[in-house]
């Protein structure tokens, strides 16, 4: 410890979020980070990062610590869905431990300090700077960063509401005694696997209770299993992983799994958020990782981190040489790489659907990514570029077309909130044909609505 206990900036927690940040913020800044965690490396979850995440946030020194990838995803639902496809888009897996372990070595080697086994207290926000108290005594700061994931004990100071979706994951990564299954190959991703004795009712929703199976082959012995549920609450850990534990080993079509070794246990909760999700902040304080729901709407948590950590350090350091740290000016900060507003409200919409919809209806969703689906061989990277917001406008409203015909507007509307159904009728509404508009207004009849009402909330003129 330096003689001095102030710092330019304090950042609470050193998951990815904070400790890559530091790592940038570090290079021109004091900074000091601490975690109640022992190790720097530890973390319980595990990370899968599109190149193109990469590419955005000039990332590329963290390259040697990506290996192999996605090459092939596969779909199987108990109602019969069987979908394959090789892998249009270049995807890592990653190393967490090591890059978690890297970007520590980074912040110390820039001057700066890491506190572990260190607990926070409590902080003081005043016009001159920041007092932090942890279990290692108080610090200072012009400014405080809270990287301490979903359960923020500095966000409930701030009494801020959260409008979010959650993804809660729980899995573990497995070895194979005898190598890989026959059938099974590197790079597999089981993009969704459902099964029919996890819930009373077959039909059941994410957001109601039913599970969804998913593994990711990580190389020749090992592949990281996992279920995760989606909705607006977070599934409590212990629950999560009863539900793991049986299809791991006793449900038959995981036959492949049963005699697999666990290695490491894995389990996390990603909230999924919309175009302004990220913009938290308070005088002197603001928030990055899950505290900062900073994912992509479909919940790739590290995806986001990687493609905007460099970017919002550099605005950060900005911010602190100029004292330019009150509310106002740190929420001119922007988190998010830009993306047409189209690919982040469509991916919000999808998110939201996947949470609500019935089992037959994502059936019928998941369908629209079939090569041999209502889409056909564009169904596939329809898919890839939905989820990772590169979708163009002309195959969003191709994709729109699929899933009315396929799903219908009213059901459509049914499992979406309904902002957002307003707020995609009045994004899309002058450059969608007629048929569309009309599928999708009749669908208002949901809601009772009428085309003023359809104004005054979705924030877009309307022409007739």
């Amino acid at each position: 410890m330096t003689n001095s206990n102030e710092y330019d900036v304090i950042i609470l927690g050193a998951g990815p979020a904070g400790l890559s940040v530091a790592s940038e913020l570090s290079k021109e800044l004091k900074v000091l980070l601490f975690d109640k965690k022992e190790t720097i490396d530890m973390t319980t979850k595990s990370w899968l990062i599109p190149d193109m995440s990469i590419s955005i946030g000039e990332a590329e020194d963290i390259l040697p610590f990506m290996k192999n990838g996605v090459k092939r995803f596969l779909a199987d639902t108990y109602q019969g869905i069987d979908v394959q496809w090789q892998a249009h888009l270049k995807y890592h897996f990653a190393k967490e431990h090591e890059l978690l372990a890297y970007w520590g070595e980074r912040v110390e080697q820039n001057g700066s300090e890491i506190l572990l086994n260190c607990w926070y207290q409590d902080s003081f926000i005043t016009e001159n700077g920041v007092t932090v108290s942890t279990s290692e005594g108080d610090f200072k700061s012009k400014l405080l960063i809270d990287a301490s994931g979903g359960h923020s004990p500095i966000r409930s100071r701030y009494a801020l509401t959260e409008d979010w979706y959650w993804w809660s994951v729980c899995g573990a990564v497995v070895e194979f005694p005898d190598g890989l299954p026959e059938g099974m190959q590197v790079g597999d991703y089981q993009l969704w696997q459902t099964f029919r004795d996890t819930n009373i009712n077959l039909d059941e929703s994410l957001s109601h209770g039913r599970p969804v199976w998913e593994y990711e082959v990580l190389d020749e012995n090992s592949a990281f299993v996992f279920v995760f549920y989606l909705g607006k609450y977070r599934v409590p850990h212990e629950d999560m992983e009863k539900v793991f534990t049986h299809v791991l080993r006793e449900e038959q079509s995981t036959s492949d799994f049963h005699n697999s070794t666990i290695t490491e246990f894995k389990h996390g909760w990603y909230p999924s958020g919309g175009p302004h999700s990220q913009q938290i902040t308070g005088d002197r304080v603001t928030f990055i990782g899950t505290a900062g729901c900073w994912t992509s709407p479909c919940g790739w948590g590290v995806s986001f981190i990687v493609a905007n950590y460099k970017k919002y350090a550099r605005q950060v350091i900005e911010a602190v040489n100029k004292e330019a740290l009150s509310k106002k000016q740190l929420n001119k900060i922007i988190h998010l790489s830009t993306r047409a507003k189209y690919q982040v409200l469509l991916d919000q919409i999808a998110t939201h659907f996947l949470s609500f919809a019935s089992s037959s209806q994502l059936d019928q969703f998941i369908n629209l990514f079939n090569p041999k689906g209502p889409i056909g061989e564009a169904g596939p990277m329809m898919c890839e570029k939905l989820f990772t917001l590169t979708i163009t406008e002309k195959e969003a409203i191709l994709m729109l077309k699929a899933v009315i015909k396929s799903i219908g507007a009213t059901e459509l509307a049914k499992n979406i909130p309904k902002e957002d159904y307003l707020l995609l009728i009045g994004l899309l509404k002058d450059r969608v044909e007629v048929s569309i508009m009309d599928a999708l207004e009749k669908g208002l009849e949901h809601f009772h609505l009428n085309k003023h009402k359809l104004h005054e909330q979705s924030g877009f003129i309307l022409t007739d």
